[in-house]
């Protein structure tokens, strides 16, 4: 899923050469992309809970590597909206089901499972740094394809179990408080999703565009997956110690930090660390909000996740159409990126108001 999802954002500035794309039609394409994953969201959470899930998860896995495939084999704008969304359903769709299967067996290994998405982040960052320049854009496309499809086998067969009923959470009894009220978290949740998604998808084409930072581009978004691998047991770590409110909330604080370091100081260290704090939290973020929802809803977690991501997945699909249409209009992404930051801030702050039940602890995840 890292790489289905984020490949784009690794290769963008290669591939609106190729295309022929203008920011705002980059952004449409995240967007469109964004709107399959929504689709994928909603179909993951109605299969969460039945038998046919193994097989629609080898589904979203062979979709994605054939889509990142395909998408090396052409220049058609049509064709290549096509094969965003079909990778958005399937990235959707194994989102949902890893996750609720994952929340079934073992909550514990949640964190493993997110860092999954950023080690594919890493990879796509590597190859589009390490490919020569003559190379030009479809190579890359092809070796990430054949890495996706390298990492499906070890998975394929693993994939059948069967939904199970899931005990509530050590930790909340059956008439305790939730840890956020559904309203508030699904929110910040949105707004997280909006701001995040800017940056997953113009963070290296704003580098790139900063002279003499050409070349480091690529090397910020290997450093944002690397960053992130480890995010998702370290914030639940942080959620037992703190709170999910207060850590979901420090994590929205830090990722806009990060978001805005490489716009307002135009520098190596400013791209680095904002990659560093970026790539830090955003699946932090998503660990944190998932044991939130879990707590909700105990007996079924793949319905609360559905419909956590499926809130997160409108405010995907908003984020890079309006980032793209203020970044082409301004001839510069920085000031859409600062806007997205803003909105995580305000995330963040509206997890910290006074609410009841402020002390719940997040599922550790190891």
């Amino acid at each position: 899923m890292g790489i289905g999802r984020f490949a784009y954002t690794a290769l963008l500035p290669q591939t609106q050469v190729a295309l022929g794309a203008a920011d705002d039609v980059a952004g449409a394409l995240a967007s469109v992309n964004l709107l399959g994953y929504l689709a994928g969201v909603l179909a993951g959470r109605g299969l969460a809970a039945r038998p046919e899930r193994g097989a629609a998860l080898r589904v979203g896995l062979a979709v994605t590597a054939l889509a990142t495939a395909l998408g090396a084999l052409t220049t058609s704008l049509g064709v290549w909206a096509f094969l965003r969304v079909a990778a958005g359903v399937a990235s959707g769709l194994v989102f949902v089901l890893a996750s609720a299967a994952t929340l079934e067996a073992a909550a514990s290994y949640a964190g493993l499972l997110y860092a999954g998405v950023g080690l594919g982040i890493a990879l796509s960052g590597t190859v589009a740094a390490l490919a020569p320049p003559t190379a030009g854009y479809g190579p890359p496309w092809l070796v990430l394809a054949g890495a996706a499809a390298a990492l499906a086998l070890p998975a394929w067969g693993g994939l059948a179990g069967r939904p199970t009923a899931s005990a509530a959470p050590s930790g909340l009894s059956p008439g305790g408080r939730p840890p956020l009220a559904l309203s508030r978290l699904a929110a910040a949740y949105f707004l997280e999703g909006f701001g995040y998604i800017v940056s997953g998808t113009f963070a290296v084409a704003a580098v790139r565009r900063t002279p003499g930072l050409e070349a480091l581009a690529p090397w910020t978004w290997v450093l944002t997956g690397v960053a992130a691998a480890p995010s998702a047991v370290l914030w639940a770590s942080a959620g037992q110690r703190l709170g999910i409110p207060r850590a979901l909330a420090a994590a929205h604080l830090v990722q806009a930090v990060g978001m805005s370091l490489p716009c307002l100081w135009r520098s190596p260290a400013a791209a680095l660390a904002g990659a560093a704090l970026f790539g830090g939290t955003f699946m932090g973020i998503t660990t944190l909000a998932m044991a939130a929802g879990r707590r909700l809803a105990p007996a079924a977690p793949g319905r609360i996740v559905g419909t956590l991501t499926a809130v997160y997945g409108v405010g995907q699909v908003l984020g890079p159409l309006l980032a793209g249409a203020i970044s082409r209009r301004l001839g510069d992404p920085a000031p859409a990126v600062l806007l997205a930051a803003l909105a995580v801030a305000l995330g963040g702050v509206l997890l910290l108001a006074p609410a009841p039940a402020c002390g719940a602890e997040a599922t550790p995840a190891r």
